[in-house]
């Protein structure tokens, strides 16, 4: 259920304008594997996200952090506190994902119901799954623990080459060309048959150059971009 990180997005992405900052630039595919489950999908449940966060702005401002010796007990307390960063991040995109697909559908009729992200949370929460032990367990554990005909999981991984004010320093004296000024999030979604445990759909996301982190931002740029082949989005 859990995608590598070193998923590297080959020549079928497409390009596809630049972000509302005109900061960032697009790249995004989404593939339907199997379109007979996809129509039979009624209920679906957006799981927190995956999240990897790597800046250089951690190791400026932490040096000492990251000379110490990690088996050394408590010598990296800023992998606790970027763990939790991490998980709160995860739940952000879940929930703010889910908002924007709401409001989709509000405008436009899809064939599926998302469930709330907190009766999600609450059910995989009482079925004992916690944000930790989410990408081991099985898709016949989610299908009991959430009731839903279908999952869509995610996978965010945040790379900043340097931090802020340099950032954009050099990515103003480069004129936007230079690869040292271009930090990246890469987005992976994918929609898996919570019966067969099949993926069924998968969407391929990648901003570069000066994105946001904001989670309300990225749920809006994915929601913007797989509109157009987002699978139960009715014809």
């Amino acid at each position: 259920m859990k995608r590598s990180f070193t998923y590297f997005l080959s020549g079928f992405l497409l390009l596809a304008g630049a972000f509302s900052s005109g900061c960032a630039r697009h790249t995004f595919q989404g593939q339907a594997l199997a379109p007979a489950a996809l129509a039979t999908h009624r209920t679906v449940a957006i799981l927190p996200f995956a999240v990897e966060l790597e800046r250089l702005s951690d190791v400026v401002k932490h040096p000492e952090v990251w000379k110490a010796n990690p088996d050394t007990p408590g010598a990296n307390p800023l992998q606790g506190a970027l763990a939790a960063e991490r998980q709160q991040m995860g739940y952000q995109l879940q929930a703010a994902l889910q908002a924007e697909l709401t409001r989709q559908q509000a405008e436009h009729p899809t064939s599926s119901t998302f469930q709330n992200p907190a009766e999600t949370n609450q059910r995989l929460a009482k079925a004992g799954i916690t944000y930790e032990s989410l990408p081991t367990r099985s898709m016949a554990e989610l299908r009991t623990a959430l009731g839903v005909d279908a999952v869509l999981t995610g996978q965010t991984y945040m790379h900043q080459l340097l931090p802020g004010g340099v950032s954009i320093a050099v990515f103003v004296l480069s004129n936007s060309t230079n690869p040292m000024a271009d930090n990246t999030v890469h987005t992976y979604l994918d929609i898996y048959d919570i019966q067969s445990a099949q993926l069924v759909w998968r969407f391929d996301h990648e901003l570069r150059g000066k994105p946001s982190t904001s989670p309300v931002a990225l749920a809006k740029a994915l929601a913007r971009d797989m509109r157009g082949g987002f699978p139960y989005l009715k014809k």
